[in-house]
């Protein structure tokens, strides 16, 4: 590494803070309309007319945004990624990192302490923090085409009954319904959640083929039998203690043949490989109690020891930075 890379990670914070006041004050919203000049783009959005003009010229030094003769508009990623009325907008992710800036602030506190710096309520006891992190989820499965990429990886085809675990929005399972007629889908997940949930399944179109149930799958018991139960972004939230005995209670959940699916950022052995692990590992230290990313070699035990096999790795192709661990009975 040399002193410019150095500098650039110690100063990132800067570069992500200004994506993230464009998209509060509603900038992309405002030059989605027209190119326009800093001074018409302030009075628009009741904003300082200097200030907004370092704003945008900073968004144009990050090649955000483009500027000819003083008026600024949207590149071509800007108007694909962070405009709400784009199917790929991911405005919502962003929204949620803005809401972390509190929690990144404690980390030397939490390195201190190894305690978390915000509750670990999974975003329940307040509903805007709950809309604010099902929607940032939501916007970044579909921005990435996540869920596309998926159906690719696995044959769904032989699928009846899928269990969707802490689906949040629905993403994954309304877009396999939908490409899938054989799929019924069965969420379970907290009831603040599924209050939005539902929202999302009602305007899919998939009431029909997709049943909600409430529940904590750390204490309750799950119901029905599944070809495939689907764990995404769920293992890294917990302990390894919590992660063992769940994986071992969903095999239970599991028809003659059916299968788990994780999919989640699987480290190496060394647990610094692929990067966005190990940084997102500090992420669930300032917001869960004990959780962190995995390596294969973890989930395996924790497949290992539920009676399962057949364990296998597959790696999702760019712009994807996780992989699916599957095991079957």
């Amino acid at each position: 590494m040399n002193f410019p890379q150095l500098m650039a990670l110690a100063s990132g914070h800067a570069e992500a803070r200004i994506v993230q006041t464009a998209l509060r004050l509603g900038i992309f919203e405002e030059l989605d309309k027209a190119p326009q000049r800093a001074a018409d783009v302030a009075e628009h959005l009741d904003l300082e007319p200097r200030a907004t003009e370092l704003l945008l010229n900073a968004l144009t030094a990050l090649q955000v945004l483009n500027q000819h003769e003083h008026h600024f508009s949207l590149c071509d990623s800007a108007r694909r990624y962070l405009v709400q009325s784009s199917p790929e907008y991911v405005g919502g992710m962003i929204r949620f990192e803005d809401s972390l800036w509190r929690c990144w602030e404690k980390l030397p506190e939490a390195i201190r302490s190894g305690a978390p710096a915000r509750p670990t309520n999974m975003y329940q006891d307040d509903p805007y923090e709950t809309e604010i992190f099902i929607k940032a989820m939501d916007s970044l499965v579909k921005a990435r085409g996540d869920a596309d990429l998926l159906a690719h990886a696995f044959n769904w085809q032989k699928v009846a009954d899928l269990l969707d675990l802490g689906a949040g929005p629905a993403t994954y399972a309304i877009a396999l319904c939908k490409q899938f007629a054989n799929i019924q889908a069965t969420i379970f997940d907290l009831p603040g959640t599924l209050k939005i949930t539902e929202r999302y399944v009602r305007d899919s179109g998939m009431v029909k083929r997709i049943r909600l149930f409430p529940g904590d799958y750390r204490t309750d018991e799950i119901p029905g039998q599944y070809d495939v139960v689907f764990l995404s972004n769920i293992v890294h939230g917990e302990d390894e203690r919590t992660n063992e005995m769940l994986i071992g209670k969903l095999a239970r959940n599991l028809k003659p043949a059916g299968q788990i699916i994780v999919k989640d950022h699987i480290l190496d052995d060394s647990r610094t490989d692929p990067p966005v692990g190990a940084i997102f590992s500090l992420l669930m230290l300032l917001t869960t109690a004990g959780g962190r990313c995995y390596s294969f070699t973890e989930i395996k035990g924790w497949m290992d020891r539920a009676g399962l096999g057949q364990i296998c790795r597959i790696d999702l192709p760019p712009p994807l930075t996780s992989s699916l661990v599957v095991a079957g009975r």
